[in-house]
């Protein structure tokens, strides 16, 4: 059974169609990336996934409806777009903010990514950009959700830093069976990380 299934899936404007017939299934623990050019749908078809989209046809997760304001059936660690960050804490208090939210996240969790990545103990506002990406991807997780849900994940990274985070997903997925939805155009980095490939154009999605 697919962990997660859209049927019929389509988000449209008076001007034109931005998501069209999306038929898609998921399998838990798979890495499915998703590739293609600016403004072919890709973040849209996360937010059609997470249900803060409105779309017509069907989204399930974990074989459950997925709808707009109704809450999501699934845990799940999310980076769309900007780290969702605040700026006059430092990163462990950012960490922090999600532990008191989830008593499951424990303080050796949080202290461990802040290492791995090498975050300082400073206010993020004097953060570089690759420092704040590096603290939203540990937002995503800290809390080894069964669902991870990343959006151009390797944006401002280095090198060293695109492969840790090579490193922790294949972990993330090999330990937790966490399954994961990246959007990235790094190919080097597609290539990878994935078990199943997808590539979406003009708001259509094909398999490669």
């Amino acid at each position: 059974m697919s962990y997660i299934e859209l049927k019929n899936v389509e988000k449209t404007t008076k001007r034109r169609k931005l998501l069209s017939n999306i038929n898609l299934n998921i399998d838990k623990g798979e890495i499915t990336t998703i590739q293609g050019i600016n403004g072919s749908g890709k973040t849209l078809l996360l937010k059609a996934i997470l249900g803060i989209l409105k779309t017509t046809g069907e989204v399930k997760v974990a074989d459950q409806i997925v709808a707009p304001k109704a809450k999501f059936p699934v845990k799940a660690g999310i980076l769309i777009e900007n780290p969702s960050v605040i700026n006059e804490f430092s990163a462990y208090k950012n960490l922090d903010l999600l532990a008191k939210l989830d008593s499951n996240i424990k303080e050796k969790d949080i202290l461990e990514l802040l290492e791995y990545f090498n975050l300082p103990d400073e206010k993020v506002k004097n953060f570089s950009l690759g420092m704040k990406q590096k603290l939203g991807i540990s937002q995503a997780f800290v809390g080894k959700y069964s669902l991870i849900i990343l959006d151009e994940p390797t944006n401002a990274l280095d090198d060293e830093s695109i492969q840790k985070l090579v490193d922790l997903i294949k972990r993330y997925n090999q330990k937790y069976g966490t399954t994961f939805i990246i959007v990235s155009h790094d190919k080097d980095f597609v290539n990878e990380v994935s078990t199943k490939k997808l590539y979406i154009k003009e708001g259509q999605v094909y398999e490669k």
